[in-house]
């Protein structure tokens, strides 16, 4: 018995030392599986969504050879998590950063896959996050971060360092979604407390105008949460617990809603993330769903993508969304700690 057990230790050891198992050569250590192509909706119809790749943190572009230190003798508690936890708000800047804010890891990661490097946003100086919810970034590369506890918008420069504190004393309760309006230099701040949604001017600060009131009407607000500003300057909010996305032209004039109440396509349930593509097409993520549903500019529904799970294309409690100048869809996936990307398809007869 005792030499049976010896035998398969030193078997398991063995094989740990050569990194695998005797029957793989380095040549085929070095060449991984390809992964089957993720499309929606399935074959036969034509691809319109394509999953690309996913963010967790540093390891995605580095080994972690850290890694069989830490389960001998444990992480530093005191350290800041270097990995995503509970991923929420998502800004791409053109250059293709990703910046994305993490409410229990308290930071902001920025993942570059040109560099293939990530690094953090606002941990100098007076204004360093306490807990980032929404990030928005402007046309001088500004980035702005709401930070609930500190009941402030902090616009960050490039170089790290403190450019602008929006909110005065009293007049954001719980900031949360951000979008910005390139074109017109214009910051907005979804206040889910307060029930409304502020705009600023980008530039000093200066409160714009305020849109809404806690109510079921027309341009009123059940919690808003995220934000999204299309091309022609049209704001998408999100208003959770009226179960509907709201959409404001650039004066603040109410112009459409999108989604009902249900379990249904084309309903919602709890929708967070919005974002808009360059055709308009209405993307919002739901976080009873698991999933992100497609809406045509008229908000009839096209197509949802996801289900509840943790493999590619599936979700748990996702939350921000955001769709980039090239079509790019990037989902908070809360719950599975990541960043998920998929790509909208063009089909050949469109492009002509």
């Amino acid at each position: 018995m005792h030499c049976r057990v010896s035998r398969a230790l030193t078997l398991a050891i063995a094989l740990l030392a050569l990194g695998g198992p005797a029957g793989l050569s380095a040549a085929d250590k070095k060449k991984p599986a390809p992964q089957p192509t993720l499309v929606w909706p399935l074959p036969p119809d034509p691809p319109r969504i394509r999953y690309v790749t996913t963010y967790h943190g540093v390891t995605d572009f580095k080994k972690n050879n850290g890694r069989w230190k830490s389960l001998l003798i444990g992480t530093d508690a005191d350290q800041p998590s270097t990995q995503l936890m509970k991923p929420y708000g998502i800004a791409v800047a053109r250059d293709g950063r990703v910046f994305v804010t993490d409410t229990a890891a308290r930071r902001v990661f920025v993942f570059d896959p040109h560099a293939k490097t990530v690094e953090f946003v606002g941990e100098k100086g007076p204004m360093k996050v306490v807990k980032p919810i929404g990030v928005a970034i402007d046309a001088a590369e500004t980035v702005f971060v709401a930070d609930a506890t500190l009941k402030r918008v902090v616009g960050y420069r490039p170089d790290g360092t403190v450019a602008i504190a929006i909110g005065r004393t009293g007049e954001l309760e719980n900031p949360s979604g951000l979008a910005i309006d390139r074109t017109r230099s214009l910051l907005y701040v979804a206040d889910a407390k307060k029930h409304q949604v502020l705009c600023y001017a980008a530039a000093d600060g200066a409160l714009v105008r305020t849109i809404g009131k806690r109510g079921v009407a027309k341009g009123e607000f059940n919690f808003p949460t995220n934000l999204s500003v299309d091309r022609a300057g049209r704001l998408y909010v999100t208003d959770t617990l009226n179960f509907r996305v709201q959409i404001f032209d650039a004066d603040g004039g109410f112009v459409a809603s999108i989604g009902t109440q249900g379990d249904g396509p084309g309903q919602l349930n709890r929708a967070k993330g919005v974002g808009v593509d360059s055709e308009g097409h209405v993307y919002v993520a739901d976080t009873s769903f698991n999933n992100f549903q497609i809406f045509d500019a008229d908000g009839s529904i096209l197509l949802f993508v996801g289900s509840t799970g943790d493999g590619p294309g599936e979700f748990l409690l996702p939350a921000g969304l955001f769709v980039d100048d090239e079509d790019r869809i990037y989902v908070a996936d809360q719950g599975n700690a990541r960043v998920q990307v998929f790509q909208r398809v063009i089909q050949s007869a469109q492009r002509k």
